[in-house]
């Protein structure tokens, strides 16, 4: 049985170098490094969605004390 890729999207990258990954089902971003942030872009387990958020509104909802960073 093939799993199904799990649809993220790319919020932005912020002024730490980490990208803001936006996951299902998760109400704030993930913060990733460049390294893990390239695997999850080869990967066959992640599907990347494009997402248009103007630098105002993706910095209204990137609180650094509401981020998960791994």
């Amino acid at each position: 049985m093939k799993k199904e890729p799990v649809k993220v999207s790319l919020i932005g990258k912020g002024d730490d170098n980490f990208y803001q990954i936006k996951f299902p089902n998760l109400q704030i971003p993930v913060n990733v490094n460049e390294e893990l942030y390239q695997k999850m872009l080869q990967s066959s387990l992640f599907e990347f969605r494009t997402q248009f958020i103007n630098p105002p509104e993706r910095n209204k909802h990137l609180n650094p004390k509401k981020m998960l960073s791994v």
